[in-house]
């Protein structure tokens, strides 16, 4: 029988049919030139088989057309009994199938995931199932090697921050017996010990307490990663004042600091309170030295984000080095000129990364620098 005479019935059907209904010869076009797979398969006597199938069909499958017709999609290897049963399901249910996917085997044994959508179609009184299959196994497999690099990154974060932390457990035993000899040269030998005696025994005391700020700093960077962010909502003008309290103790207070509008933020308490301590820190710190330090903060806030400035006149950074200021360790001033371990921005960009938000900074060498992070409202 010729499935493509013109005495043909057509019920409601896909675009495809219309053009069939339109004209034989544009559905035979449309049918041999499709970019994607088309199959047609009779149901006579409950057996679903091929009687014409596109040569895109063809070539993504691997067979000729003689080794598919009258057959079952079973009897050929394309469908599994498991995948055909659903399938089968799924049409009875819906009375059609609409990009939905199947999973399908090619001749040569490799899996075709299809998107792929079914629908009756009528001719010279029978019944016959004209199928269309997208060949999207190039996407499911690129999502594959995705999830599958996502599992390993996670991995090995996990073993990165375990690492950190047994590395940083590991240095605090010498730590504490260098600290300890310190102590006991201070106490019992300190008048046997000339002017340079007494300067180095200093700078191998300064020396080992940087080592513990970088432990400590080491030890905080690596447990942010394990750390869950419990949102609440967050004063920000308290959380502010409390901190530049706090770090009026160990920093200059010579510095005008200026506080603008604060919003409110949700976030969690203790992390975005470290944010703070960081950023104002520094502020004050790399300020220190001009002659009239300042430093101001500031927020702004729409329907979906809440931005936060926190902005100084002191000693800045040449912007060509600006990828390095969130790395781990990453300085752009000499310890000499100003103390600090290199962690602390490190820390404040992982928080803002965790509630789902962006930090940036702009600066100018000697005339001080603005870093804003931005959160989202939630």
């Amino acid at each position: 029988m010729d499935l493509f005479s013109n005495d043909i019935k057509i019920d409601d059907f896909s675009s495809a049919v219309r053009l069939f209904r339109e004209s034989r010869e544009g559905f035979v076009k449309l049918f041999n030139t499709s970019p994607v797979c088309m199959s047609m398969t009779t149901t006579t006597l409950g057996r679903r088989a091929y009687v014409r199938a596109n040569q895109k069909f063809l070539s993504t499958f691997g067979y000729t057309e003689d080794e598919i017709v009258g057959r079952t999609s079973v009897e050929i290897g394309i469908l599994d009994q498991a995948e055909s049963d659903r399938v089968r399901q799924l049409i009875t249910e819906k009375g059609r199938l609409q990009n939905d996917y199947v999973k399908c085997i090619a001749k040569d044994g490799h899996l075709v995931h299809t998107i792929s959508s079914i629908e009756f179609m009528e001719m010279n009184g029978e019944q016959y199932l004209v199928s269309f299959f997208v060949d999207v196994s190039r996407v499911v497999n690129q999502q594959a090697i995705i999830e599958q690099h996502a599992r390993q990154l996670e991995a090995l974060n996990k073993e990165l921050e375990s690492f950190s932390y047994s590395v940083s457990h590991d240095l605090r035993a010498p730590l504490r017996a260098i600290n300890g000899y310190i102590k006991i040269l201070e106490e019992d030998f300190t008048t046997s010990l000339d002017e340079e005696g007494k300067r180095l025994l200093a700078t191998v005391q300064r020396n080992a307490l940087k080592m513990d700020m970088l432990i400590s700093d080491l030890l905080n960077f690596s447990k942010l990663g394990k750390l869950p962010v419990n949102k609440r909502t967050i004063d920000m003008s308290s959380l502010v004042s409390e901190v530049l309290a706090e770090l009026r103790h160990t920093t200059s207070d010579r510095a005008d600091v200026r506080i603008g509008t604060l919003h409110a933020l949700n976030g969690d308490y203790t992390l975005i309170r470290q944010v703070m301590v960081n950023l104002l820190g520094n502020a004050l710190k790399y300020s220190s030295k001009h002659e009239a330090p300042v430093v101001e903060i500031s927020s702004t806030a729409d329907d979906n984000i809440v931005t936060y400035e926190v902005r100084d006149n002191g000693a800045g950074f040449d912007m060509k080095y600006a990828e390095k200021l969130f790395g781990v360790f990453q300085r752009l001033h000499k310890t000499s000129e100003f103390e600090g371990t290199g962690v602390g921005l490190a820390i404040v960009q992982r928080v803002i990364n965790k509630h789902g938000g962006t930090i940036s900074a702009v600066a100018e060498v000697g005339k001080g620098a603005t870093f804003t992070f931005s959160i989202p409202v939630e």
